[in-house]
């Protein structure tokens, strides 16, 4: 009984040896089932798990941690200083008459140990104003992972439509090839009966393989972009994954005026040259502080030996005392930060006139791509309509005998470009529409 006990024991340890071992070997995770993504799961992992959006949080720590550190100067600032010195020869005084004692004035053995302090009483507020300098620079560089994930969320909606786009276009190219499948099937069997010629039949499979040519091209472009979007979520390469949705039509009527008043107020640009601007201006405000007295207030409290009454005792002393640095002259230093200072706030206001005129044109032309698109979306539709007719005119003409079996094949191969265009401009006006929003400053994460 207890040898069985035993023999079950090292069977459920090796069930567990086994289960751990597929757990952290990425060949065994392989076998896990495909992700499932819609456009916003892909968007979360992208602006989530992208390298940029670490390094940019990097530098949010460490603008918080030079704030920390100024916040220490309005703190009090102690230190235990240990000393010994051996001295010699040790001084002393004597007579010159001879039997005279000598008199030491120190001690060989020199100890001096105390607590030392120091405070910045007042330094008319320099280092407020260095710490707000502080402070603007760490809410700039958060402001900059905003800018980041933006750029990250419109490029992935890019691919992630890119995707959908060359899907549709690999199942209409399919039913084009199940088409042609069934004209060389009904050809060669006309021939064989000597109702048709063997040319038919030939240029048959000549479509056949150039649609079956093109069809392998648009599945490696779908490879590659589905490469690009696992990439920017930064997934591992053996991590599968499948998008599940549709290219978007939006019913949206725009306006140009609102549109880029909108754009003014959520740009991500102008958000941050507003903060450039603030923080070239406490900039100026710091140095406008530098040349302003300091007063302090320093202090120790120990023991030493070395005093005259008895050399080698050690006692206990303090010093209190206040001292003050009043710069008088610095060679026109701060005159000539201050002109700097004055120049890059300036230099960061005609940078904001620039950014507004730079996105009024980026809202006024993805507008128009947007209302374009619209356009072509629509008489692609009617084309699909005209050429669904054309078919099916065709097909009872060729049931007829009136037309050859290479006019039918013709005909669709218009349906099937038509259905291809369509799918064109419908991701066409997809990415316009978000191309709109992305210059409008709207967040779609």
């Amino acid at each position: 009984m207890k040898c069985i006990h035993n023999i079950i024991k090292i069977f459920i340890s090796g069930l567990a040896l086994m289960a751990l071992v597929m757990v952290s070997n990425p060949v065994c995770a392989q076998t896990a089932p495909p992700l499932k993504l819609s456009l916003s799961q892909a968007i979360h992992f992208a602006i989530n798990n992208e390298p940029l959006i670490k390094e940019a949080q990097d530098q949010v720590a460490i603008a918080k941690s030079r704030a920390d550190e100024m916040n220490s100067s309005f703190l009090p600032h102690a230190a235990v200083n240990l000393n010994y010195d051996l001295i010699g020869p040790t001084p002393f005084i004597q007579m010159s008459f001879s039997g005279s004692a000598k008199f030491y004035m120190a001690t060989p053995n020199n100890f001096n140990e105390y607590l030392g302090v120091n405070y910045l009483i007042y330094d008319f507020d320099q280092r407020k104003e260095a710490l707000k300098l502080l402070q603007s620079n760490e809410i700039t560089e958060s402001e900059k992972i905003n800018l980041i994930r933006n750029q990250l969320a419109f490029q992935t909606a890019e691919i992630y439509f890119s995707m959908l786009y060359l899907q549709r276009s690999v199942k209409v190219v399919d039913q084009q090839i199940n088409d042609l499948e069934e004209h060389l099937s009904v050809a060669k069997k006309m021939v064989a009966t000597g109702s048709a010629i063997g040319l038919d039949t030939l240029n048959t499979s000549v479509r056949l393989t150039s649609l079956q040519n093109e069809k392998i091209n648009v599945i490696n472009q779908r490879k590659k972009a589905a490469v690009l979007l696992g990439s920017l979520m930064n997934f591992p390469k053996w991590k599968k994954f499948y998008i599940d949705g549709n290219l978007e039509k939006s019913a949206m009527r725009y306006s140009l005026d609102s549109l880029i008043s909108n754009a003014y107020m959520q740009r991500e640009e102008l958000k941050l040259n507003k903060l450039y601007t603030k923080t070239a201006s406490l900039n100026k405000a710091v140095i406008e502080k530098s040349n302003m007295p300091v007063l302090s207030f320093v202090s120790s409290f120990g023991i030493k030996n070395g005093y005259p009454d008895n050399l080698p005792r050690l006692r206990s002393n303090y010093v209190l005392g206040l001292t003050a640095h009043i710069p008088v002259f610095d060679g026109f230093l701060r005159k000539s930060k201050l002109t700097t200072a004055d120049w890059q706030i300036q230099s960061t206001v005609d940078h904001g006139t620039v950014l507004e005129q730079k996105i009024s044109t980026e809202v006024e032309r993805a507008l128009l791509d947007y209302r374009n698109n619209k356009v072509q979306l629509k008489t692609a539709l009617e084309e699909i309509s005209q050429a669904q007719a054309a078919i099916n005119q065709a097909k009872g003409l060729y049931q007829s005998g009136s037309i050859t079996n290479t006019t039918l094949l013709d005909t669709e191969t218009t349906l099937a470009h038509a259905k291809l265009k369509y799918s064109y401009q419908l991701f066409q006006l997809t990415l316009s529409h978000y191309k709109l929003l992305q210059a409008e400053g709207e967040k779609i994460w």
